[in-house]
């Protein structure tokens, strides 16, 4: 098993901090605004939707050289990121989004989330997209009772050595903290195959793994698709991967608030929670499109308000922060 660093999804946040010089577009026409994000970030639906005379130009490669301090240099108007790259941010790169008629919209957890980025970022940040991590079983309905009670089923001696696990230590240590057992998080450890929730879906689908920790946007489609699987949010909450849009300093583009708009509104917005991709709207908005999704389905989709309101977001660590959770990572390694 490695010994990751810490941080918020390192591993995956190396895959944007890849050389910004190695992005390639769409297919869009060249010379529009533009809009920058890895692959599979956004809901393609969505980014079909994206009006002329913007473009998309995607992260080419998955291994990172570049820091966020470079964006300043390259043409980029808009990017979509999940919310464990916000901290990569050097200061005053980004500018307010400067719609208020977006954020009012927003749902409660949306606010809490952009509470806890603090001051500096919380108007510079947009979500757009918000999904909590789950737990996807394959083959595994007699562990999905104990599932639904906590994350403690991860402790299993059945799955020692098939547990798919977030690549950020901060994830995993935030898992750990909610379990009963003691010393959970070496536990928690020493029960993994990987550290790879990128790819977890691919684990769990090819049987190397029985159960992945993984975004629910990510496995939603195969769920529906693959009978062998099953997703359980436990009843204690979990926590909220979220995607948002942020501003890069140099652009004097607005933001295409129609285009936004657009995702909250049907048809697109029932297409985008057919994913399970939900936008961070109250739940009298998404209830109306929730009626296109099977009735099976829409309880994971859109979780029920008890256990909506359990569920947290992380929030950008300062540096004296991570030096002690890198402390607690290194003393529990197994």
């Amino acid at each position: 098993m490695s010994d990751t660093s810490i941080g918020r999804r390192e591993f995956v946040r190396l895959s944007l901090l890849a050389s910004l010089s190695g992005l390639t577009g769409c297919g869009r026409n060249q010379g529009g605004p533009v809009l920058m994000c890895p692959k599979k970030v956004l809901p393609t639906e969505w980014l079909r939707a994206l009006p002329v005379p913007w473009r998309v130009k995607f992260l080419k490669n998955e291994l990172p050289q570049t820091p966020f301090g470079n964006l300043s240099t390259k043409k980029v108007d808009l990017l979509a990121c999940g919310d464990g790259w916000l901290s990569d941010f050097q200061p005053n790169s980004l500018q307010p989004i400067s719609s208020e008629t977006l954020f009012k919209r927003l749902d409660y957890q949306a606010r809490n989330f952009l509470a806890v980025l603090g001051p500096n970022l919380a108007n510079c940040a947009l979500p757009v997209g918000v999904s909590p991590w789950v737990m996807l079983f394959r083959n595994g309905k007699h562990l999905l009772k104990r599932a639904r009670l906590g994350w403690d089923v991860l402790l299993s001696p059945e799955l020692a050595g098939s547990v798919v696990l977030p690549a950020s230590p901060r994830l995993v240590m935030s898992l750990a903290e909610k379990m009963l057992e003691v010393d959970a998080l070496k536990r928690l450890r020493s029960q993994a195959l990987t550290f790879d929730d990128r790819n977890g879906l691919n684990w769990v689908l090819s049987g190397n793994a029985r159960v992945a920790v993984l975004p629910l946007n990510r496995c939603f489609r195969s769920l529906i698709r693959d009978p062998r699987l099953s997703v359980v949010l436990p009843s204690l909450g979990a926590p909220l991967d979220w995607t948002v849009l942020v501003r890069p300093t140099q652009t004097r583009e607005p933001v295409p608030q129609a285009w936004i708009e657009q995702s909250w509104t049907i048809p697109l917005l029932a297409s985008l929670l057919g994913r399970g991709w939900m936008p961070p709207l109250p739940r009298t908005v998404l209830n109306k499109a929730l009626l296109t999704i099977p009735s099976e389905y829409r309880s994971i989709v859109l979780p029920p308000e008890d256990l909506w309101q359990k569920c947290w977001s992380l929030p950008p660590l300062r540096n004296i922060e991570k030096k002690n959770l890198e402390m607690v990572w290194r003393e529990s390694t197994p």
